[in-house]
């Protein structure tokens, strides 16, 4: 058996994982803190199998990114309520046994926000349905929001909505829903396709005084974010949702407090700089 002695092992898995920012993100977390670490970013393509094999190897957390986040719950020896509730874990902290579970993606999203709108009290509008959408509507509703999910997938999107008691729109019908949006986070994997986009008539949906997220980071600032900005929308990178989710995650896994510290500037930094785009 192969074991880490003199740095500890975090990766990130995922399929695909390649364009993964958090080992830069991580990195920076991990010497601004004099933490011996090593994050790598890893592959896997039979999640169940491949889990056994990190915890024999001795990795001590890991970050979940797609297609895994959802299947994890299942997987892992045991997951903490919020987790649970939202049907998704993007964390695994390493145990004896083999791993716990927990989100911190809802987290990430709603110190995202908070800095720009207040959210209780708001009507907020998800699009999708996967396990970041599940995490970002549970933080908003857990953060007093009314929210709403909208997905091209009537099912899904009214499974979801089922779990979280909220309210679903086919996104196909979306333009002509009457309730008025306060916050609007876009959070499929690949964005909106550019003849839904059509369909729906961003141009004319966004109004200024709405609050609006893609949790897509890279690139930076994406069609959508583009387009709710050209329309006055307040904006919101979501690099931010990225990386304070990551510090979360590294709270957890170390046991330690990170927000308040300059760990968070460096991982900032390090994001900005790997992404080497200009502010909108």
């Amino acid at each position: 058996m192969i074991k880490p002695e003199q740095k500890k092992l975090f990766a990130v898995v995922g399929n695909p994982v390649g364009h993964s920012l958090s080992p830069v993100m991580m990195s920076a977390c991990f010497k601004a803190l004099d933490v011996p670490a090593l994050y790598a970013a890893l592959c896997v393509d039979e999640l169940e199998s491949d889990l056994k094999i990190l915890h024999k190897t001795g990795f001590s957390g890991l970050s979940l990114t797609l297609p895994y986040k959802e299947t994890a719950c299942r997987l892992v020896e045991r997951i903490d309520k919020t987790a649970e509730q939202i049907g998704a874990a993007n964390t695994l902290r390493r145990t004896t046994l083999g791993w716990e579970g927990r989100n911190t993606d809802w987290i990430g999203a709603v110190k995202a926000l908070s800095p720009v709108v207040e959210i209780s009290g708001r009507n907020a509008l998800v699009l999708g349905a996967g396990g970041a959408a599940r995490a970002v509507a549970y933080g908003l509703k857990r953060a007093g929001a009314s929210v709403t999910i909208a997905n091209r997938g009537i099912e899904r999107g009214r499974a979801l909505s089922s779990l979280l008691k909220c309210q679903f729109i086919p996104l196909k019908v979306l333009q002509n829903a009457a309730k008025d949006f306060d916050i609007v986070v876009q959070c499929t994997s690949v964005g909106l396709l550019d003849a839904e986009a059509r369909l729906i008539g961003f141009n004319s949906f966004f109004k200024p005084e709405m609050t609006v997220m893609d949790i897509i980071y890279n690139p930076r600032w994406t069609a959508f974010s583009k387009t709710a900005r050209e329309a006055g929308c307040t904006v919101v990178s979501g690099l931010d949702m990225l990386l304070y989710q990551g510090v979360a995650q590294v709270e957890w896994w170390l046991h330690r407090p990170v927000f308040d510290t300059p760990a968070v500037a460096a991982m900032r930094k390090a994001l900005e700089e790997a992404l080497n785009e200009k502010p909108l």
